[in-house]
């Protein structure tokens, strides 16, 4: 049948119907395939195993899986991280090629790195959100000792001339910046606000802060906090950095700086999530759990320490990367997951956020307008509103469990649930607590 032909009308009623029918299921597949299908809970309470073929980046905020892979976090809820021990080095360049074409699952991403692909596919998906970047920053050679926008605001300046005093210097020169396309609307927006304009370089960071290193650029606007810190560390100058532009540019709706909200997560291939959708639920919960961890305990990122200098090409301590995270990538915790999924009027909220950035990417005719909404990539809303309904009815069984007098067995299989329960794994937390509550 040619695709003019869906247009004729049609004698027979028997085709009509079928057509119709047939339009139908393929507009609910289409639409199928841009959401994320739930699960039911599986019957018994074994711990289902599943490999998940993983990738990282390398930055502080996309490499802390190492320490749960090192303390057995995923193995506890049936996750096999593929290849072993510790997944797969990915980098900026290769890292969405492979989860579209599969030789990854899951990858941690700047989920807005995948909206290129929108253009002609729709497989990518961000299935959950871990820290907010603030990273975005403008350095200077300490050589040319030079004064930050902190600097000027401190003198009294207005944040028109402090911005404008603070990025003079590079008036001509080349800022050397990533390729990814998402760090172009805080030096886009800054050179437009300060009225000043520069040459941009894009360089992959591993071969930029080879040059940094080497006293060979002057202006660099590095994608990973590592490198940023690294470089602060080493003296480089903070001329301005996306902190502040939050606080300093003004706010309201409509307001510029929507635009610099820069949210990193958990980037996977759509397939494989509506394959294996509760493996995807166990796996953010070790997200979560890890998450909780370093917050209660910093000592832990000295697991992350030599992962992250070996495919960064740094050499931070623990006290480095927990100081580097906590300045340039403060990590969302499951509860903190809120602002983002049910807040909103934050500058967070997903739809707020998504929506802005979408903009941002269509206005540059790299997507089409109106192609993406930010229900069709971000699944990490309904993946965590999932969880959250798996603990509120968690909670409910343990409040009727606790304190009665179970059999041996029963009374097992609710401490398997509080233990769960406390992985961040309400999934099986609610099927152990339901194996409890059980007659049978």
């Amino acid at each position: 049948m040619s695709k003019s032909d869906l247009f004729h009308p049609f004698k027979r009623a028997g085709v009509a119907i079928a057509l119709a029918s047939l339009g139908l299921v393929t507009s609910i597949a289409a639409f199928a395939a841009d959401r994320f299908v739930p699960a039911p809970p599986e019957a018994g309470t074994s711990i289902p195993q599943q490999q998940v073929k993983f990738g990282m980046r390398p930055f502080a905020d996309n490499t802390f899986y190492v320490i749960a892979m090192q303390k057995g976090w995923f193995k506890d809820v049936g996750i096999g991280i593929d290849p072993a021990p510790e997944g797969l080095k990915v980098n900026d360049t290769n890292a969405t090629a492979l989860l579209l074409n599969g030789q990854v699952d899951v990858i941690s991403e700047n989920c807005p790195n995948m909206l290129p692909t929108y253009k002609s596919a729709r497989t990518l998906k961000c299935v959950g959100f871990t820290d907010n970047f603030l990273g975005n920053a403008i350095l200077a050679n300490p050589r040319l000792h030079l004064k930050s926008f902190k600097d000027y605001i401190a003198q009294g300046m207005s944040f028109d001339a402090a911005l404008h005093a603070a990025l003079a210097p590079l008036a001509g020169k080349t800022l050397v910046g990533p390729p990814q396309v998402t760090d172009r609307p805080f030096e886009i927006l800054a050179s437009s606000m300060s009225k000043v304009n520069w040459n941009l370089q894009v360089l992959d960071d591993s071969k930029s802060v080879v040059l940094a290193r080497a006293g060979r650029e002057d202006f660099v606007n590095p994608d990973g906090a590592p490198i940023v810190y690294s470089l602060e560390q080493a003296g480089w100058t903070d001329v301005l950095d996306v902190g502040d532009m939050n606080k300093y540019a003004p706010a309201g709706a409509g307001s510029p700086v929507e635009h610099l909200v820069t949210v990193v997560g958990v980037g996977a291939n759509g397939n494989f999530v509506n394959s294996h959708p509760n493996a995807m639920l166990r796996f953010m919960s070790v997200v979560w759990r890890t998450l909780d961890a370093v917050k209660k305990d910093p000592s832990l990122f000295a697991l992350q320490a030599p992962y992250l200098n070996s495919v960064a090409g740094t050499s931070l301590n623990a006290k480095d990367v927990q100081n580097a995270v906590d300045r340039l990538d403060p990590f969302s915790t499951y509860d903190y997951n809120a602002t983002y999924f049910t807040d909103e009027k934050n500058v967070y909220f997903y739809k707020n956020a998504w929506s802005a950035i979408i903009d941002d990417i269509a206005t540059s005719g790299i997507i089409d307008k109106g192609s993406v909404t930010p229900e069709d990539i971000v699944w990490a809303a309904p993946i965590w509103q999932q969880m959250k309904d798996y603990q509120t009815r968690t909670d409910a069984l343990l409040k009727t469990l606790d304190g009665e007098s179970l059999p041996a067995d029963k009374a097992n299989l609710l401490k398997q649930a509080h233990q769960y329960y406390t992985w961040f794994d309400f999934l099986d937390a609610y099927r152990f607590a339901s194996a409890a509550s059980s007659k049978a």
